[in-house]
């Protein structure tokens, strides 16, 4: 039983990625696309937004995010936390753009970044790595190698090709109710395997900007330690219906990636 889910769902993700390519080349013959080597990701990729109009994006969810989450009224914690982000983007694969850093008012132990440039820390997390500059750099190298693979970009794209998606499937002739949600299935496992991607691709980025910048880029594995320990009492669902990989998952990827291989036992286990 366990053997034909999978088989279903890659069955399903084969026919998904062929309707994403179709989609992909009905903008490009409309004259709606750019194509353009990422140095991030080194990749040729096709982009439905310009920068200029991802910077306006950006601008615009950024006041819509400061007025919903207050900015940290310290002036001298927001001075810090642009120091270390600017030096972070001098040596970033992206520079065609202006960087902003900010700490803002929640107690939530996350980070998160805007297309255009704009990155920020929750108060939560601050408090708990605002001793060590590397790990504030950690953080913040992590959401640049976001922006730097234009990540937030892509997934905009993706939640276009899922409404047109949608809309086929539940309008498709010849399918029944169970297809169709089998379908759907598909569509959104599909969209989580890219974040997940994502958030891995992140990591290693981070790591080559750290050791730019002069930081320790081991300090990623002791901020994901961090995470860990919060995320412990919070239930453990299976990969494919996750947004983002294993913790311990993506300590392994970082650990391989700064040791050459040199992992230890427990970065196997999933917790």
């Amino acid at each position: 039983m366990q053997n034909s889910k999978i088989k279903i769902t890659t069955q399903n993700s084969k026919i998904l990625k062929r309707i994403f390519l179709l989609l992909l080349v009905i903008f490009i013959f409309s004259g709606c696309t750019q194509r353009y080597y990422n140095v991030a990701t080194q990749e040729e990729e096709i982009y439905f937004y310009s920068t200029e109009k991802e910077v306006k994006i950006g601008k615009s969810v950024s006041r819509q995010a400061e007025r919903q989450f207050k900015v940290e009224a310290d002036a001298l914690v927001q001075k810090r936390i642009n120091d270390i982000g600017q030096k972070l983007a001098l040596v970033c694969d992206r520079r065609e753009i202006k960087y902003y850093f900010k700490v803002l008012e929640k107690d939530d132990v996350n980070a998160f970044a805007l297309p255009g440039g704009y990155i920020y820390i929750f108060k939560g997390l601050w408090d708990k790595i605002e001793k060590e500059d590397d790990l504030i750099a950690a953080v913040l190298a992590h959401e640049i190698g976001h922006l730097c693979a234009r990540h937030n970009i892509k997934r905009l794209q993706q939640s276009m090709g899922y409404g047109v998606l949608t809309v086929l499937v539940n309008t498709a002739s010849g399918m029944d109710g169970y297809s169709r949600r089998k379908a759907t299935v598909g569509i959104n496992e599909l969209l989580l395997s890219y974040s997940r991607r994502d958030e891995l691709q992140s990591d290693r980025l981070a790591v080559s900007y750290l050791q730019k910048a002069g930081y320790n880029s081991l300090k990623i594995i002791e901020l994901l330690e961090i995470l860990q320990k919060e995320s412990r009492d919070k239930p453990v669902g299976p990969l494919h219906v996750l947004t983002h990989p294993y913790i311990t998952e993506r300590m392994r990827a970082v650990r391989e990636l700064i040791k050459g291989g040199n992992i230890e036992f427990d970065d196997y286990i999933n917790s």
